[in-house]
């Protein structure tokens, strides 16, 4: 098989699970498939469906074209059945009649994601990108939740072309371009490339806050505050920070800001914002064990800092910071408190997170006026390098 082959069949695999999520086979038959035979003629159809992507999925583009048929005949206006019956020929090799049939399927107005998906590879195979990007569109538009969406941008993204393609789409705010914004169902090296490829401006890419919103939010759950702070500077300026730490006063502790605070809370941990103007976080822990109330993305080169906020309570030295890699580790019983300048160690990693936790018995305490400072450098208070 040549390469262009082995795309197209990874792709109407990929294909035949988007299918099977969205058709609405038959419950029984799709997830027992052998009992497919005593399923009642009626309803055949369904099971024959069903069959034929599990044939073609196993690679059997011969037998998968015969269960083709018989859902054809069973249901001959389900569109379902034409399309998978051009993918049983492609799996078998006949491409000429594979191509006829998805041309067939395509000139009818069915926007299955196997028609669409076997035209979207056509076409990037083809070096047609703004074809590509169409055939994409039409995906989305009809299926938005499609899990696997993330390999279409994969392949567009694998290119020039393809990322400038994308650009001038995400442009025109289709339906799923929150899903791309955000990576929703992908992991953290997707995320950072999209980031990384909206920082640079490419392709005239100018989003704007309230587009660009999604990513910075999700960039900063993930704990990329330097990713999230380039992004800012290309894409939305007003929200960039010069500070180390992100609304040091708590006045924004409700999680709409993508650089500040996430709470914590529980049924035993509570978190109030208080005042108006000056405001101030009153924080309560009910519980018997250290537990973490809030916390948020620090880009942070690596070396020795000190962090201080004004605490007031009875509990005041039992309200103490952590700086981790990832996610916030509960710290030592040692190692001070944040009232009297708590002193951490920053690794210099791309995703580090401050946490700010309550020891069990300290009652009502009242928290503001944080900031930090390198051990060593007066000036203080300031991002690493990387994140400017």
């Amino acid at each position: 098989m040549t390469g262009r082959g082995r795309l197209v069949g990874s792709l109407l695999a990929l294909a035949f699970v988007i299918l099977a999520l969205f058709s609405g086979l038959d419950r029984m038959s799709q997830s027992q498939p052998g009992v497919a035979r005593l399923v009642p003629p009626p309803f055949r159809a369904e099971a024959a469906l069903a069959e034929t992507s599990a044939a073609i999925a196993r690679g059997d583009g011969e037998l998968a074209t015969l269960l083709a048929a018989e859902a054809i005949a069973s249901s001959p206006l389900d569109p379902r059945g034409s399309s998978l019956w051009a993918a049983a020929r492609l799996a078998a090799g006949d491409r000429e009649a594979a191509i006829a049939g998805f041309g067939v399927a395509d000139g009818s107005g069915l926007r299955s994601p196997l028609v669409q998906a076997y035209f979207f590879d056509r076409a990037l195979a083809a070096g047609e990108v703004a074809e590509a990007g169409e055939r994409l569109d039409i995906l989305l538009r009809v299926h938005p939740s499609l899990v696997r969406q993330g390999y279409f941008f994969a392949a567009l993204e694998a290119s020039d072309t393809g990322r400038t393609e994308l650009a001038r789409r995400l442009l025109e705010a289709p339906s799923w371009s929150a899903a791309y914004l955000s990576a929703w169902e992908a992991g953290d090296d997707v995320l950072r490339a999209r980031a990384a490829f909206l920082s640079r401006g490419e392709g005239g890419v100018e989003l704007g806050c309230g587009r660009i919103e999604p990513m910075m939010r999700e960039l900063a759950r993930r704990n990329f505050r330097a990713e999230a702070q380039r992004l800012a500077q290309v894409q939305c300026p007003d929200r960039t920070t010069a500070q180390a730490i992100a609304d040091p006063g708590f006045d924004a502790v409700n999680g709409e800001n993508a650089f500040g605070w996430q709470r914590h809370g529980s049924g035993d941990v509570r978190v109030t914002s208080i005042g108006d103007g000056d405001r101030q976080v009153e924080l309560q822990n009910r519980s018997g064990v250290t537990r973490l109330v809030l916390s948020q993305s620090v880009a942070l080169e690596e070396g020795e800092y000190r962090v201080f906020a004004s605490v007031s309570g009875r509990g005041s030295e039992g309200v103490v910071a952590s700086l981790d890699c990832g996610e916030a580790r509960r710290p030592a019983r040692s190692g001070g408190s944040l009232g009297r300048g708590q002193l951490l160690r920053a690794r210099g990693c791309d995703n580090a997170v401050l946490g700010i936790w309550l020891r069990p018995g300290s009652g009502v305490v009242r928290l503001d006026a944080m900031r930090i400072e390198r051990v060593g450098d007066p000036g203080v208070g300031q991002p690493s390098s990387s994140a400017e």
